[in-house]
């Protein structure tokens, strides 16, 4: 699924009469708990704990290099060479965040015309990553020290994030299996080593989902950054205003604002409720593991915003949000496993990084993490619920953090705790934020934003027999 250009030149009129490249001074947060605003995002390892040995990593799931046709502004190619500064933004944005892991998803035209390693990019410093002998990513590093372990995938019908090489032997053959939707397309890219995953399940159709899921499809985006934007998706597949977000930006974008520019995205931070449905339903067939898709390009909103970085800049949409994977180790094969196994949570970081989540089942002196399917009931649920790590920006004011644990897709438990668990179900977690830590950040009239947003979206737990 191509993502194109979301915004056209008269809709980004009125962005453009409202921007200015000028960077504003740093903002300056008063009082001894307070920590100012930063466009980067590197919480430590000490602010992200180890939970019962699995070590919590961040990361991204759905991302466009220079081998997507429609990436960098249409000009992903330069005399047949990738474009080297979208490259460079694209590779600097995963610094900026200090993300531990890229599933890269780049479209079949140009990617299936490449060889497996050129999907790498492997420059500089880069190290290939071996897995059984094969090269299956890389590790980038950047400047500072921190890496990122780079894997191959592709984005169209499906979505195989983690390829360990390409599903066809000649290019031909690759774009064909790439574009189909079909169960041998997936089969072939499970073959190939990959987990497949579809995105922007907002427009998917339930019966199509439920033959991939019962043909062995790994999981389905519960969340697409890039649909929260589209005029077309809004308005069609998620039934909101089309445009209406762009009236509500003018402080985070306008020449004389004082809000901070990356937090224009809570103008469109809300749940994708038929994503989330398709998602509920699905689960009664089997494990399906919930993500959000980044979908960064950089071909959106080439404007300078007040920052002088552009509206859609690989680090602005990278500040966003993350995926969180409970690994065993850096390895690829246990970044996979984990993601295979749904010991993963989708955090919305631009409202905060969180820390001390946990979220478990308990019974006969055994822990079932995340993604588990144990098969007893009688045991015990337990919610922690999070807090913002110290990184994280902050004014004066605490955060409202509200949880909800939903059984069988149905709201069942209200607050953070121990439950024991009386009957069979699947049961989920969401957690919102009330971001009155970001009030002096939004600008001078924050009323509007200081309202409950998802914050985070646990995977699933299913306990017992599942219901038909």
């Amino acid at each position: 699924m191509s993502a194109g250009v979301i915004l056209a030149p008269d809709m980004l009129l009125i962005l453009l009469t409202a921007c200015a490249p000028e960077a504003p001074e740093d903002s300056v947060s008063s009082g001894s708990d307070t920590v100012p605003w930063s466009g980067s995002l590197v919480p430590t390892r000490d602010e992200l704990p180890d939970v019962r040995g699995l070590s919590d990593r961040r990361g991204l799931i759905h991302l466009h290099s220079p081998y997507s046709h429609d990436a960098c502004d249409g000009e992903p190619l330069i005399d047949g060479a990738p474009n080297a500064p979208c490259l460079a933004d694209l590779r600097a944005g995963l610094c900026a965040t200090a993300m531990d892991f890229a599933y890269v998803t780049d479209h079949p035209t140009h990617a299936a015309a490449q060889t497996y390693s050129d999907l790498l990019f492997i420059q500089g410093d880069d190290v290939p990553v071996e897995q059984d002998g094969e090269v299956v990513a890389k590790r980038m590093f950047c400047e500072s020290g921190h890496s990122t372990l780079w894997m191959p995938g592709i984005e169209d019908e499906l979505m195989p994030v983690g390829l360990h090489a390409h599903a066809g032997e000649t290019p031909e053959q690759r774009d064909a299996i790439y574009r189909s939707g079909t169960v041998e397309a997936l089969q072939a890219e499970r073959d190939a080593g990959a987990l497949v995953f579809t995105a922007h399940t907002e427009g998917r159709d339930r019966a199509d989902l439920e033959m991939l899921v019962d043909a062995g499809l790994t999981g389905v985006e519960i969340f697409n950054l890039h649909a929260m934007f589209d005029p077309g998706i809004r308005s069609e597949d998620l039934g909101l205003d089309s445009l209406g977000w762009l009236k509500d930006i003018a402080p985070f974008t306008s020449a004389d604002g004082t809000a901070e520019p990356d937090l224009f995205f809570l103008a469109v931070l809300s749940e994708q409720t038929p994503s989330i449905e398709h998602w509920d339903a699905l689960q009664a067939r089997g494990p399906v593991v919930g993500v959000a898709g980044t979908d960064a390009h950089q071909n959106v909103l080439p404007l300078l915003l007040r920052d002088g970085e552009r509206g859609d800049s690989y680090r602005r949409m990278m500040r966003w949000l993350s995926n969180h994977l409970l690994v065993a180790s850096d390895a690829p094969s246990d970044y996979d496993e984990a993601l295979a196994a749904g010991r993963a949570y989708v955090a919305f970081e631009i409202l905060g990084t969180p820390t001390g989540l946990d979220w478990s089942y308990h019974h006969n002196d055994t822990t079932y993490e995340m993604g588990s399917r144990p098969d007893s009931t009688g045991g015990t649920l337990t919610l922690s619920c999070p807090t913002l790590t110290d990184s994280s920006p902050r004014g004066a004011a605490e955060p409202d953090i509200e949880a909800t644990i939903f059984k069988d897709g149905e709201p069942w438990k209200q607050t953070c705790g121990e439950f024991t668990v009386e009957d069979p179900g699947i049961y989920r977690v969401r957690i919102d934020i009330t971001p009155w830590h970001l009030e002096e950040f939004l600008g001078e009239e924050p009323a509007a934003w200081l309202t409950p947003r998802p914050w985070i979206y646990t995977n699933t737990i299913t306990v017992g027999s599942s219901p038909q």
